[in-house]
């Protein structure tokens, strides 16, 4: 079932080839001292449900040494023995546990995890050469509960081959067509590989840079101001006359008024000119060193700002018009998050956001630029101007009746006013707009704050409620496995009972997106899935690139070669974070598979478990199985596989023992 040949590739912000891997907080594996073995029982289950079979039996094992036990342990025990390991990989140790495991079941009866552990002693006695009769074992699966007939299935699959798998197959296959797209899986899988949004941060305002002091010197310089003023008031009062009156009483209501219209236009002025400095009005834009921080987020914020143009036909012109505010969104970002453990995905909502609201904004005829709000309205500017014109005359008469009577106190108090006013206008003028501006900048900032409070939790409701489980992505990866296998059987013209033996190897495609919860397997979107059938005469190998995304793939090569064509296989382990297999052929380059290599990013944020994350993923990949089966075809060939009953020897399901 062939899809097309489209594929997730790398967005803004993104690295070819070496992407960051995500990683999901959870506490679904944590077992805590203090808590009951039911805790041990049930992570065991999960693990087994995730695809870590060998978690699982470390879990299950634990809980059954807590005082745990029953019917629904001891089935899930046989489980994780069996999972992803053929009959062949079973050490003699777990053959023996298997024999005590199979006495605790029976074929019938009202325990459905009794007769499940009966259903599964009934399929070993049929590949263990005890002779089991296959149509007695097939039928007692059939006879099982939906719940344990199908974790059966699954977990034996690589345990059931030949005829027996044949009997079972249509039902494998059933299950898989139904688990494909199960669960809303297309609407759903983008969300596993989102980044845990960063909590939401606004920018603080600067805090004001007049205080105190600036304002005791105001208050003096107003007195050193005033004090002659309220002279020459007096002087030109003192005449009698009507007009000087009438002069005094415009300037006191004309003057405080003309005062405040003043202020209102430095401020407005004052704000525009640091605004257009800060969003690079008027300069050529500077970039980012690149592949930081600020690189990645401006390359984020160009994405989207192409993708929401509100005329997709008129793009450049959007994007011109925006460059400045596209800058100064830029760089608040940069300050708000530039941290070690903040990457640029986890600050894309916001992003998002942000480009959305400008656009709104746009749509809505009001500024995009936020100096752009900072302008003089004409009539202020006519108000302002005329109240001015009007205080100076009323002021110029005051002075000329002052003069009349007292011209030497009037010239003095003028000279000391003029003196005094060059410093106390502009120093009342800035305690002004930085009292409003401050104002102004706290306001926004809680509603700024409040704004991104709501998205984010938005944002993140709407992560939470997709985001798929763990069992959820498993199941999808073993239906879209099972799939390709069917495929492969199907190009190949064969049927189970020509198959010996058979093996999955899925490893990374990059690139692609990854992402895993703690302590759990690295997941990612695209896979390489490599099928090997072993028959009688030889070795088929199948290739196939999948979108798990969209569960869509396209099968990239098929290969045939004898038993005898395969000169070595080994596993080179640069560090405990990757593993590569080569395999060599006689009549044919060498080929290197890297099987599992962790995301650098789990190296910052998962560190306690960096331990077991090899383990888990070459667990998961099912690697001990597919490099036993390789293993012994380049060491003896086709004999190898006669020996069905023989167990390994302690270390060859141990990777580093190959290389």
């Amino acid at each position: 079932m062939n899809g097309s040949d489209t594929f997730n590739t790398a967005e803004s912000g993104s690295f070819v080839g070496a992407q960051v891997g995500q990683m999901h907080d959870s506490t679904i594996y944590v077992v805590n001292p203090d808590d009951p073995p039911e805790q041990d029982f049930n992570v065991g289950c999960r693990y087994l449900a995730d695809g870590v079979p060998s978690k699982a039996r470390e879990h299950l094992e634990q809980a059954r040494a807590r005082g745990f036990s029953g019917p629904e342990l001891h089935f899930h025990r046989a489980l994780a023995i069996l999972s992803k390991r053929s009959y062949r990989d079973l050490a003699k140790e777990d053959r023996v546990v298997l024999r005590e495991l199979s006495a605790r079941g029976t074929p019938t009866g009202r325990d459905a995890w009794r007769r499940g552990l009966g259903a599964v002693s009934a399929l070993l006695s049929c590949v263990d050469g005890s002779g089991g009769d296959a149509e007695a074992a097939a039928a007692g699966l059939d006879d099982l509960p939906a719940v344990q007939r199908d974790l059966v299935l699954r977990h034996l699959d690589l345990v059931l081959t030949g005829g027996m798998k044949q009997r079972v197959w249509h039902r494998v296959k059933k299950n898989a067509e139904k688990e494909r797209f199960s669960n809303e899986r297309v609407d759903r899988v983008w969300a596993y590989f989102e980044a845990e949004p960063a909590g939401l941060r606004a920018e603080l305002p600067e805090p004001r840079s007049t205080g105190g002091r600036e304002i005791f010197v105001g208050l003096l310089l107003a007195a050193a101001s005033l004090a002659p003023v309220a002279v020459v008031t007096g002087s030109a009062l003192s005449e009698g006359s009507l007009t000087a009156l009438l002069a005094c009483l415009a300037v006191l209501t004309f003057g405080p008024a003309a005062g405040w219209h003043v202020a209102d236009w430095h401020h407005t002025y004052r704000r525009r000119l640091i605004l257009e400095r800060a969003y690079g009005h008027g300069r050529s834009p500077s970039s980012p060193p690149k592949g930081g921080f600020a690189d990645q987020v401006e390359r984020e914020f160009e994405h989207y700002f192409a993708k929401y143009a509100p005329d997709p036909l008129d793009r450049n012109a959007w994007l011109q018009r925006t460059r400045g505010v596209r800058r100064s969104l830029r760089d608040e970002v940069v300050r708000i998050y530039r941290e070690t453990r903040i990457e640029a995905d986890q600050v894309k909502w916001l992003i998002r956001f942000l480009v959305r609201d400008v656009r709104q904004r746009l749509l809505a005829g009001q500024p995009v630029e936020p100096y752009e709000v900072h302008r003089v309205d004409s009539a202020v500017k006519v108000r302002c101007a005329a109240l001015c014109l009007a205080t100076a005359a009323a002021t110029a008469m005051v002075v000329v009746t002052a003069f009349q009577q007292a011209p030497v106190s009037t010239a003095g108090c003028l000279v000391l006013t003029a003196a005094a006013a060059r410093f106390a206008v502009p120093l009342w003028l800035k305690i002004h707009s930085e009292r409003r501006r401050f104002a102004e900048e706290s306001q926004e900032y809680e509603a700024v704050k409040a704004a991104r409070e709501t998205e984010y939790e938005r944002w993140k409701n709407k992560l939470d409620a997709l985001r798929p489980r763990e069992e959820e992505m498993e199941a999808w990866l073993g239906a879209d496995k099972t799939l390709i296998l069917d495929e492969t059987l199907r190009n190949h013209r064969l049927a189970w009972h020509e198959v010996v033996a058979h093996a999955f190897l899925p490893t990374p495609k990059r690139p692609c997106k990854s992402a895993h919860v703690r302590k759990g397997p690295w997941r990612y979107s695209r896979y390489e899935i490599r099928v090997f059938l072993v028959t009688e005469e030889g070795v088929r190998e199948a290739t196939a690139v999948l979108d798990f995304a969209r569960s869509r793939w396209r099968t990239r090569s098929r290969k045939n070669y004898r038993f005898d064509a395969v000169s070595s296989v080994h596993v080179e382990i640069a560090s405990t974070r990757r593993y590569t297999l080569n395999i060599t052929l006689n009549n044919g380059p060498s080929e290197s598979i890297v099987v599992s290599e962790a995301p650098n990013r789990d190296a910052v944020l998962d560190e306690e478990s960096q331990t077991d994350a090899p383990d888990i993923n070459l667990d998961t990949a099912g690697f001990s199985h597919t490099l036993r089966v390789l293993e012994g075809i380049a060491a003896e060939g086709k004999p190898w596989f006669g020996r069905a009953g023989d167990p390994p020897s302690a270390d060859s399901s141990d990777p580093s023992a190959a290389a």
